[in-house]
């Protein structure tokens, strides 16, 4: 629906305006900027009613997880906070113990010394990128037994 929209805002664009050089005739397009407009808002509203269908059926329907029971809803934010911290930990992860910086005007050399295991925070990362691969298959799973209503569905399909 949302490709549908994009397409009915370009469809009103390009029967806003006619061109056409002098002496020509005018060659107006299929539909008018008004019927378009017309047709983008029923898309529009429909659109929001199947976003509001899907966000409450993320909220209604549960998926059993570690620590409890997750709305989809939850179960996303989780697996988005989950995969950010893997991101995190694995560039961590790639750092060296003991790093030399360099020289810095002709003074002593300076080193950076990781105050965590880099090699124990990549082991972490893998750990947890699967616990969030579990959580996405799982929501993943949820998502495919879930229905929602929407009648409107079938001039869409």
């Amino acid at each position: 629906m949302s490709r549908l929209i994009q397409e009915k805002i370009n469809e009103r664009e390009n029967a806003a305006y006619v061109e056409f050089a002098k002496g020509d005739d005018e060659v107006l397009p299929d539909k008018s900027f008004d019927q378009l407009t017309e047709e983008l808002k029923l898309v529009r509203k429909d659109y929001r009613k199947i976003d509001y269908l899907i966000a409450k059926a993320n909220i209604d329907h549960i998926i059993k997880w570690e620590d409890g029971d997750l709305s989809i809803a939850e179960a996303i934010e989780l697996a988005k906070q989950l995969r950010g911290e893997v991101n995190l930990l694995k560039r961590f992860g790639m750092n060296k113990p003991i790093d030399r910086l360099g020289n810095y005007h002709m003074q002593e050399t300076i080193y950076r010394k990781a105050l965590f295991d880099p090699s124990k925070l990549k082991e972490r990362a893998m750990k947890l990128e699967k616990k969030a691969n579990r959580l996405s298959m799982a929501i993943e799973k949820q998502n495919h037994q879930v229905e929602v209503e929407f009648a409107e569905a079938e001039q869409y399909l």
